[in-house]
């Protein structure tokens, strides 16, 4: 099994945390490396959030359960009201997110408000500062990689987007179509995830980017763009699924689309392309029906050319600064999936 880079920081931060706690003479210290677990958050941006909020939080529990404790007494129906009480004033302010800490906080100064002699107070707040600081300090020093993790999803969804491609390529040369439910829609459905998945780290990437503001690509921006793309293969093979096969109009899609790829493959390598001509030619408007053939049977490639002239059209507005797929890579794809299918 493999341990990710956040785990090694949080239990680096727990190791400082206690150490901290124990060399202050603070109690109870684990409570520090409890906190410093909160503070260790997917992005430098959420760890400092968190910080500032659990600190506010922190202090105001703190202060609330000692008054509590020396007016009233440490009593359990003093511990379920106060913690009623915190609970709902963070309910009120919508900051449910430090709730769980702040009742923690409190129930821990009431119960030791004995042992500390009035000082538990100053033990919970000191407790909950130093194990907020020592986890947001460890999260900076290396900050999440989620660039690295960003190119993958990247790579894995534009990949998936030629190959479903070559996949309706394939199946108009043999004269049938993959049905859509559930082969075709599975695969689409998998592309989404990557898709999904990529935008949820490209958040987090967008949240720390005030740390590196020289990064001239917006993060996402291209999971937004592989989102309508993998829209239009849908419609493309949905489209498909009610066409006549046996129309002569099957070799020119086919043609087309394998100059779809060709071109999304010169973007991936991060060249030039005449998109102007490439949509010009798949204007839907240009069928025209054989003789003996009924215009209706052209209205599926109607669609058809209609989604892939909008599937080209989002490719070619992709940034150019931001590409990463090898051209190598991209040509030994293609090749190995024709030697598969052949």
């Amino acid at each position: 099994m493999l341990v990710g880079l956040r785990v090694v920081k949080t239990v680096i931060s727990i190791a400082i945390s206690i150490a901290v706690a124990r060399l202050l003479h603070l109690e109870p210290d684990h409570f520090a490396g409890i906190i410093s677990m909160l503070a260790v958050q997917p992005s430098v941006y959420r760890s400092l959030k968190h910080t500032l909020s659990h600190l506010a939080s922190a202090l105001f529990a703190a202060l609330l359960s000692i008054c509590a404790a020396l007016v009233i007494g440490d009593y359990s129906l003093v511990i379920a009201g106060v913690a009623l009480l915190i609970m709902a004033v963070h309910v009120k302010l919508r900051q449910t997110a430090s709730l769980t800490l702040a009742v923690i906080v409190a129930v821990n100064t009431i119960g030791t408000s004995d042992e500390l002699h009035g000082n538990a107070a100053y033990h919970q707040l000191m407790l909950v500062i130093i194990g907020m600081l020592v986890g947001t300090a460890v999260n900076m020093i290396r900050k999440p990689v989620h660039r690295e993790r960003e190119e993958v999803l990247l790579m894995k969804s534009e990949s998936m987007l030629r190959t479903l491609l070559y996949y309706i390529q394939h199946d108009l040369m043999v004269g049938r179509m993959t049905p859509y439910r559930p082969q075709m829609r599975l695969q689409i459905e998998e592309v989404r995830s990557y898709i999904e998945s990529g935008k949820e780290i490209s958040a987090l990437i967008r949240e720390d980017r005030w740390l590196n503001r020289k990064d001239p690509v917006e993060p996402g921006e291209l999971f937004r763009t592989y989102e309508t793309m993998i829209e239009r293969v849908r419609d493309l093979a949905k489209a498909l699924q009610k066409a006549d096969l046996a129309s002569p109009e099957r070799q020119r899609l086919i043609r087309a689309i394998g100059l779809t790829v060709r071109l999304q493959e010169r973007v991936m390598r991060g060249r030039k392309i005449h998109s102007g001509l490439m949509r010009k030619a798949l204007r839907p408007e240009l069928l025209h029906a054989g003789e003996g053939e009924s215009p209706y049977v052209l209205f599926p490639y109607y669609q058809a050319y209609e989604a892939l002239s909008e599937y080209v059209e989002q490719f070619t507005g992709i940034n150019q600064t931001f590409l990463f797929v090898s051209s190598r890579s991209i040509v030994e794809g293609r090749e190995a999936f024709f030697r598969l299918e052949a």
